[in-house]
């Protein structure tokens, strides 16, 4: 293995990332597809939060939830993307860079599953999706921590 070519635990890391940024992007989809059913158990929610509220508030409120929520979920996903290279290339801070996206990522993840959701059983792609992404998330981080990572992170700032 040459010296600048990334351990396979860190390869696998690094695509486990990629994966988890391609769920997140499918559920971002499967939200935008169904975001008129979306909008229509957020009006509800409003409403019964406050039956005085005038209807343009509550469209207000409605799309603030849906667009805020999915702005939020997809710029984590783009900068959790934009990560995996210096990754892979040995710049161990990209590994705490990884921990921070993580920490967002759950308020992101809580905020799909609160807005992008409903109580109904069965599968939901978005909220679902969304956890899938979070947890290939932690699984990478977890991955670029282990030792043989660590020892390839040290070895690469070593030779620098």
């Amino acid at each position: 293995m040459r010296e600048h070519t990334p351990p396979p635990l860190l390869r696998v890391a690094g695509g486990a990332e990629l994966l988890g940024v391609v769920t997140g992007a499918v559920s971002l989809v499967f939200a935008f597809l169904d975001r008129e059913a979306r909008l229509d158990d957020l009006r509800e929610t409003a409403r019964s939060l406050d039956s005085q509220m005038e209807a343009a508030r509550v469209d207000e409120v409605v799309l603030i939830a849906l667009w805020g929520t999915m702005g939020a979920f997809a710029l984590v996903l783009l900068v959790q993307a934009l990560l995996v290279g210096p990754l892979l290339r040995g710049q161990g801070w990209a590994r705490w860079a990884l921990l921070g996206t993580v920490v967002l990522n759950a308020g992101a993840v809580l905020l799909v599953l609160a807005f992008l959701g409903n109580d109904s059983p069965g599968f939901q792609p978005a909220p679902h999706l969304a956890v899938a992404q979070l947890l290939l998330a932690v699984v990478a981080l977890v991955l670029s921590l282990l030792p043989p990572a660590s020892r390839w992170f040290r070895e690469r700032r070593a030779s620098r």
